[in-house]
């Protein structure tokens, strides 16, 4: 009995995590996202480009990259001990380089549980057919 509960549990804390990682982008929450981004972060986006923990947040608070709105549709989590893998699909509002947009993602996230909690270590996105 005591197995499922805990990988429920797992399941939860994964959940707030990435639910920490939204929260932190569209509120530009840059220390809630120090937290919860490890710091080999590698965050590929829909557009190709590639990101760092580093080169995410400056894109952030240099205003070169806003997101406006994010909406989860859907998660499903599966966590293997301290790893946790999520596929997403997700709607955002955002402003790239000046520019508005919308987009509904498809995403995979790698999350890692070390010392300092669940933390996203990979992030894959692709836009969703129309």
């Amino acid at each position: 009995m005591a197995l499922p509960l805990a990988a429920a549990s797992a399941e939860e804390d994964v959940k707030a995590a990435e639910h920490a990682w939204l929260a932190g982008i569209t509120t530009n929450n840059f220390p809630q996202l120090e937290k919860v981004l490890a710091d080999d972060l590698y965050y590929l986006h829909s557009t190709g480009v590639a990101d760092t923990k580093k080169s995410y947040i400056e894109s952030m608070s240099s205003g070169r990259q806003k997101y406006a709105k994010g909406h989860i549709n859907n998660l499903k989590i599966r966590v293997y001990g301290n790893t946790a893998v999520i596929n997403g699909d997700a709607n955002f509002e955002f402003v790239t380089a000046g520019k508005p947009g919308k987009a509904r993602l498809l995403y995979t996230h790698v999350f890692v549980k070390n010392a300092k909690g669940w933390q996203l270590v990979t992030h894959q996105s692709l836009k969703a057919p129309e």
